[in-house]
């Protein structure tokens, strides 16, 4: 399984509307982004830095996929509608990470 994971840093001035992420844009990508195998969805809201103080980004999503082959066949046929609709809840340039989920339970 792959996971892709859009890193939004947190930095004075900038904007993000968790709101409008949560429940608009995610929905947005279930949709676009389902056909083609989308798994699962998750976000880490960010609350925090361990010892206190503002988390270092405002959200991190994560987006499952079976394998790479059906991420990259996804982001090639529907992506730029995603990539697209950013601007709508937020003016960070997200860091986009794709790797491989091991699991060491």
């Amino acid at each position: 399984m792959v996971r892709i994971a859009a890193v939004y840093p947190r930095s004075e001035g900038k904007r993000f509307d968790m709101d409008y992420y949560i429940h608009t844009h995610l929905p947005m990508v279930r949709r676009t982004f389902g056909p083609w195998g989308l798994r699962k969805i998750e976000v880490d809201k960010g609350i925090a830095k361990p010892g206190g103080g503002s988390s270092p980004f405002f959200a991190i999503g994560y987006l499952y996929f079976d394998s790479l082959e059906a991420f990259q066949e996804c982001y090639a046929e529907a992506g730029m509608e995603v990539v697209g609709n950013i601007h709508s809840y937020t003016d960070v340039i997200p860091m986009i990470q794709v790797g491989v989920v091991e699991s060491l339970d």
